[in-house]
């Protein structure tokens, strides 16, 4: 009996891009650089993630994933001990490839709250390519929100979760406005006017100067916000 349709196996070349950082904020660029430097042998190459650092996240992921569609990379799997990782994987229809055998050090609480948030959600972070220009309005209203370029002063950007800007920010902020208070806003270049978690705010005529154009994460602790340099 002829069958139309069957498996081979193939040798093919599959790069893998290992990622060691612990945080997505500076890797547009060096995707880029990575890229231009192989003189166009990555684009349309499949890749497969091999993510070592354990405090890599979900959204993370998902916004990686984007950054490397950008520019022409295809992801089709991803290696990692990180349970929430692989969940997050199969979910969105990635390959899931053997990682090292080292223990998840992802609580079990947290992995369980990871898949009902992405089953309850069912869509990854509202990912914006391009500039927010000054007076336009951004708004995640069903998750998080990642910002590829800048925000410029006068610019809303609304998100019912977490906010993480890879360009500078100089708009206002706006992350968990349902009430999330375990909401973030990371920014690669701090130079906001407003930022506000829960309905929780600063407002600033002047930056600080341990803040200004530096990578800041805020979050809320106790009813007040926290200003962190990263």
């Amino acid at each position: 009996m002829t069958h139309s349709i069957e498996f081979q196996a193939c040798d093919e070349v599959i790069y893998t891009l290992k990622i060691s950082g612990k945080t997505t904020l500076k890797l547009h660029d060096e995707v880029v650089g990575l890229i231009e430097a192989g003189k166009g042998k990555f684009r349309c190459a499949p890749v497969i993630l091999e993510i070592k650092d354990t405090h890599f996240q979900a959204n993370e992921l998902a916004v990686l994933v984007e950054i490397l569609a950008q520019n022409q990379v295809v992801v089709i799997g991803v290696r990692s001990s990180i349970q929430e990782l692989l969940d997050f994987a199969k979910f969105t229809g990635l390959a899931v490839f053997d990682g090292p055998s080292v223990a998840s050090k992802i609580e079990p609480t947290k992995v369980q709250k990871v898949i009902q948030n992405i089953a309850e959600k069912n869509t990854m972070p509202k990912i914006i390519v391009g500039d927010v220009t000054s007076s336009e309005q951004v708004l995640a209203k069903d998750g998080d929100l990642a910002l590829m370029g800048t925000v410029e002063e006068g610019a809303d950007v609304i998100a019912q979760g977490s906010i993480t800007t890879y360009k500078a920010m100089k708009g206002n902020a706006f992350a968990g406005v349902d009430g999330d208070t375990e909401a973030t806003i990371v920014i690669q270049s701090f130079d906001a006017q407003l930022v506000s978690i829960a309905g929780v705010y600063k407002q600033f005529n002047t930056v600080p100067n341990k803040l200004q154009s530096q990578p800041v994460r805020v979050s809320l602790k106790n009813g007040k916000l926290k200003f962190k340099t990263l």
